[in-house]
């Protein structure tokens, strides 16, 4: 009888030892940036954010890692959160950008990644969990385009 239940336990344990690696999987924590992962536009244009690189594809496009050499050797890559008082007020000769961005922009702070390519750069904003917006910057001139999480 005793013999049985040691047998019974090292089955359960062998199995216990077997589900423990892949229960353990569900419990790491979730990446340190929640905008890690893909993107896309309604046009189907696509951005992927990984820990250090992001990577464009244009709709029927091939995609393309940023990267130094594609900003004239001036890149940088930044995650982080960013007060939303002062992009509201960044392109002053462009009204319709500020009020659309003070529509959108209703939190005091979201996360963000910060991608500056030579002389422009693009900060993009989580909004919520499903969706990003995107607000270019050039020389002064801005732009503003939505995402949704893929």
């Amino acid at each position: 009888m005793m013999l049985i239940k040691i047998i019974a336990r090292a089955r359960f344990l062998a199995a216990f030892g077997v589900l423990l690696p892949t229960a353990c999987a569900f419990l790491e924590p979730p990446s340190a940036n929640p905008l890690i992962g893909s993107w896309a536009t309604a046009d189907r244009n696509r951005v992927t954010f990984s820990d250090n690189a992001v990577v464009v594809t244009p709709y029927r496009g091939s995609a393309t890692t940023m990267g130094p050499a594609d900003c004239n050797n001036r890149y940088k890559l930044v995650y982080g959160r960013m007060m939303t008082a002062s992009l509201e007020q960044s392109f002053p000769s462009q009204p319709d950008l500020q009020s659309k961005l003070k529509q959108l922009l209703v939190q005091p702070d979201y996360p963000v990644v910060d991608v500056t390519c030579d002389q422009g750069g693009t900060t993009y904003l989580m909004l919520d969990d499903r969706r990003m917006i995107a607000v270019y910057r050039d020389s002064g001139v801005g732009g503003l385009e939505t995402y949704s999480r893929l």
